[in-house]
């Protein structure tokens, strides 16, 4: 079988790390692939490394329009793809069909489905549009899946397949040296960490808040934080930063392209989402590194953290209110104030990791939906 990839990413975020892992672990006797994206994608690097072939878009792919659209089904009728799958791509989605190949789509995304959203007529709207553009919904989260749910999309064209990813390789003293060098970071540091994009859906506020309120309460061992990523909030942290005076304790890593000695230098993994999250691959990546792991209930969080309805304590971490900086703060100095529980945590985590979030267990199941997918439609 092969399957066309289509991606709208120009930069490497969550959906591009997640495909690039996917075709690292695809079965390649099974499943053939080949990836369209914007020419500029810093993504293309990645996947061409993969030795997987790229075709480079010259018209935006993510909305629908008669130039992105020509462009596609072209690319389709060329490759002789026998499946389409989408991120974020409604021309892709559009071009599938044109051509009458079965398209899926996955949504990384959950947001709440209030207001005029819960109308008949758009839901019937969101219904018929996905009848018409998607064979099959892949949901990287349950709560991704009742967002699709909400919208009117059938249950049966719905699979949820949570995002797996490969494990955080081991590093060398002489790599943990050079990152603590970078950052200025000594060996005795406690460094707390949250890997995202700098947009306000993140919750990096929630996280600096919490950041002085820790600080105020332990002086010892000395704890730093650290905030992996960029983003448009780069400027507006700082000043947040200088405006707490907890400058001297908070580094920022701008894009880390090998993430492992990150990983390897964190105590814990902080995820403060306010949106749109579903199963964030920077918890199972750090679970994959033995993190211990404090997330925010939103979305898929709290599946994530393997919580019941309603637990704020896992056997893998911690989850805390949405934008709640004390409970936050509450959470992150009981794992520095108690070894024994950081160890515990540590040992669920990477056990977390490997019985749920592997690449291997993500590709498998894929693959199983393209082929019964490919299966149904013919």
């Amino acid at each position: 079988m092969k399957v066309l990839h289509v991606i709208s990413d120009e930069n490497i975020g969550g959906a591009g790390v997640l495909l690039t892992t996917l075709l690292r672990n695809l079965d390649r006797a099974r499943v053939e692939s080949v990836v369209a994206l914007p020419k500029n994608s810093l993504l293309r690097g990645r996947i061409e490394a993969l030795r997987i072939p790229v075709r480079p878009l010259t018209h935006p792919c993510s909305r629908l329009s008669p130039s992105s659209m020509r462009e596609l089904v072209q690319v389709v009728r060329e490759e002789s793809v026998d499946l389409v799958h989408t991120n974020a791509s409604l021309a892709g989605r559009a071009a599938g069909r044109l051509c009458g190949v079965p398209v899926i789509h996955t949504r990384h995304c959950c947001y709440p489905v209030t207001g005029a959203l819960r109308l008949p007529i758009l839901s019937l709207m969101g219904r018929t549009c996905n009848r018409l553009l998607s064979d099959h919904s892949i949901a990287t989260a349950e709560a991704a899946a009742d967002n699709l749910r909400a919208l009117g999309i059938p249950a049966d064209r719905i699979t949820c397949i949570i995002n797996g990813s490969d494990p955080v390789r081991q590093v060398e003293e002489w790599e943990l040296d050079r990152a603590r060098a970078r950052y200025g970071l000594s060996d005795t540091d406690f460094v707390v960490g949250i890997c995202a994009r700098l947009t306000p859906c993140k919750g990096h506020g929630t996280f600096l808040r919490a950041a002085r309120k820790v600080l105020l309460r332990v002086k010892s061992p000395t704890v730093k934080f650290l905030i992996v990523g960029t983003g448009e909030l780069m400027e507006e942290l700082l000043e947040e930063c200088d405006r707490l005076g907890i400058a001297d304790a908070v580094r920022f890593t701008g894009f880390v392209e090998d993430m492992a000695p990150i990983y390897r230098l964190l105590r814990i993994n902080v995820n403060c989402s306010c949106g749109t999250e579903t199963s964030c691959l920077a918890i199972s990546e750090g679970m994959s590194a033995s993190l211990p792991s404090i997330a925010s209930n939103y979305g898929g969080n709290p599946a994530m953290l393997g919580a019941v309805r309603g637990e704020s304590v896992t056997r893998v971490g911690f989850l805390f209110p949405v934008g709640d900086a004390d409970a936050l703060a509450d959470d992150i100095c009981r794992i520095i104030l108690h070894p024994e529980l950081e160890m515990r945590l540590r040992h669920a985590a990477l056990e977390r990791y490997q019985t749920h979030y592997t690449a291997a267990q993500m590709s498998e199941h894929l693959a199983a939906v393209y082929e019964s997918v490919y299966r149904n439609r013919r």
